[in-house]
């Protein structure tokens, strides 16, 4: 379908051209304005307007301007030139024999400059983003700089306090030592004894004295001229015993051997050592006791995520816990230590689903009963209570697969359950008995009811056995409609509406027994109905 040319009206002013243009309903993001220095193209919905100028209007941005306001568009665009133009478009345009190529040659060249003028800004708006952006990156990285030689020079006043604090530690302790060591005493001179060997050879000793050697000459002389005569000429009081006692500090001491040890007929030194006062004192009492050992153990928060911590994940990270909540602890990828107990705890995830019960999401009952039976698959309760959950939300065939696993895990011998399993079956086999009536499934649900009395024995409520009633008569209408399907599938049409009928006076809210007898009917042409009820279903 061609564009429909569309109707407006205009004014002008010495520097402006106004142009209001009704858009019949059509919604202001579907209007599209093209403005150049000769030529304005509107489009809205199905209508098309093209304005040739008369004149030459400035087709800058910021000199358009186009509004919206109560189903009209108002275009007003400044003019090239100051003055009035008197009319609109070029003169001639519409009439015949006017040159339409040159109209069209026109155009192409107002929209090509256009688009010449359109893309040389988006350049600029490029080029002044990336500038932008440029500089944003170096300040960025002027502020990272920075902040990184702050940490710099705040760890390197930390270092240099701890080396002072360090150095004067040590110097209080160098100033206790010296203050707790004992004074040293002056060390003795060292005494020498001299000591005469003996001499096997009888060599003869020098003396310094040679006066003491005419004196030893002369008393040889003497003691020979005594031995010769056998007489004694030294009185008893005259001769010592033992002999003279010669002056031994006279002797040389200069035919010592210091390497090889004294010779035959030498004399040697002998020092004697005597302890100093300091050297009994005990050393250990200036010395600090060893201080004492602590051992610290650090432990880090463990993470759910194998991969190191990142800034540029965290959101990606929470996304993903928040949609695999339910599977976090059997997926193989994650870290379970990690976990908290609202991941990890049965007995708390179950007291979770219990409140969302009660309060009434059904929703996060069911992810909080799923959890704990995953983090321990002996908790049957819960998968009960799950179906209960279902139950409430109308999904039966849900609480059905769930009432089974129930049935199938609480048999299990190592499986115990708080109150006994014959009290969990009945509840569990009620509560399949529901779900199996939704389902239409009559007869099990009637089995299931029928078991749940059983166990319940002396103790059963009067509720259970009304419903069985009611499933029981279910059981009886559904038998009927059935009868009335097969008798519809073989083209007994009367037999047919003879079964739902049959079926209706046992339970008039059987809705497709009332659907099936109305098709049968209309089958017949009946389409009023009959006695006994009308062709439209509760």
């Amino acid at each position: 379908m061609p564009p429909l040319t569309g109707d407006f009206t205009w004014t002008e002013t010495a520097t402006v051209l106004k142009i209001a243009v009704p858009l019949h309903n059509v919604a202001a993001k579907q209007v599209d304005c093209v403005t150049t220095s000769d030529y304005i193209k509107i489009s809205y919905g199905n209508w098309l307007i093209h304005l040739d100028l008369f004149g030459t209007v400035d087709d800058a941005v910021k000199s358009s301007k186009a509004t919206v306001k109560q189903g009209v568009l108002t275009l007003k665009v400044a003019k090239a030139a100051k003055g009035l133009w008197g009319r609109l478009e070029v003169e001639g345009k519409g009439e015949a024999g006017f040159d339409q190529g040159f109209l069209k040659e026109r155009r192409a060249k107002s929209l090509q400059v256009r688009e010449a003028r359109m893309n040389e800004m988006a350049e600029k708006a490029k080029s002044k983003k990336l500038e932008e952006e440029k500089l944003a990156l170096r300040k960025q990285m002027a502020l990272e700089q920075k902040e990184r030689q702050d940490i710099e020079d705040l760890k390197e006043e930390e270092k240099r306090n701890a080396e002072e604090e360090v150095y004067k530690t040590f110097a209080e302790m160098e100033k206790k030592k010296a203050a707790s060591a004992p004074i040293p005493l002056p060390k003795p001179p060292k005494a020498k004894n001299t000591v005469k060997l003996p001499s096997p050879n009888n060599k003869k000793k020098k003396y310094e004295d040679d006066d003491e050697d005419d004196d030893v000459e002369e008393v040889k002389a003497k003691v020979g001229k005594v031995g010769s005569t056998g007489g004694d000429i030294w009185a008893d009081s005259e001769v010592p015993e033992g002999g003279y006692d010669l002056d031994r500090d006279a002797l040389e001491d200069d035919d010592i051997d210091e390497e090889g040890g004294p010779e035959d007929g030498d004399e040697c030194e002998e020092e004697e050592y005597e302890p100093t006062a300091y050297e009994d004192d005990d050393l250990d009492s200036a010395v600090p006791a060893p201080r004492s050992q602590v051992k610290s153990t650090f432990k880090y928060t463990p993470r759910l995520f194998k991969t190191p911590m990142r800034e540029s994940t965290v959101k990606q990270e929470r996304d993903f816990v928040a949609k695999n909540r339910p599977h976090l602890r059997t997926h193989g990828l994650l870290n379970k230590d990690a976990l908290d107990v609202s991941d990890t705890d049965p007995q708390w995830l179950k007291g979770r689903g219990d409140d969302m019960f009660r309060g009434g999401d059904y929703r996060g009952a069911i992810n909080a009963y799923s959890s704990a039976f995953e983090a321990d698959s002996s908790s049957v309760v819960c998968v009960s209570n799950r179906a209960s959950c279902y139950l409430k939300l109308n999904e039966p065939a849900r609480a059905l697969s769930d009432l089974n696993e129930a049935m199938e895990v609480s048999s299990r011998e190592d499986v115990d359950i708080k109150g006994g399993k014959s009290a969990f079956w009945m509840k569990v086999l009620v509560k399949r008995g529901m779900a199996n009536c939704q389902l239409s499934l009559f007869h099990e649900s009637k089995s299931d009811y029928e078991k749940a009395i059983k166990l319940a024995g002396d103790a059963g409520s009067d509720g259970l056995r009304r419903d069985l009633e009611r499933v029981t008569k279910l059981c009886e209408v559904s038998d009927l409609k059935k009868a009335g399907d097969t008798s519809f599938g073989e083209g007994d049409l009367e037999a047919a509406i003879d079964k739902y009928t049959q079926a209706l006076e046992k339970d008039e809210n059987f809705v497709s027994a009332v659907s099936n007898r109305a098709g049968a009917r209309a089958s017949l042409g009946q389409w009023q109905g009959g006695p006994g009820g009308g062709t439209t279903a509760p």
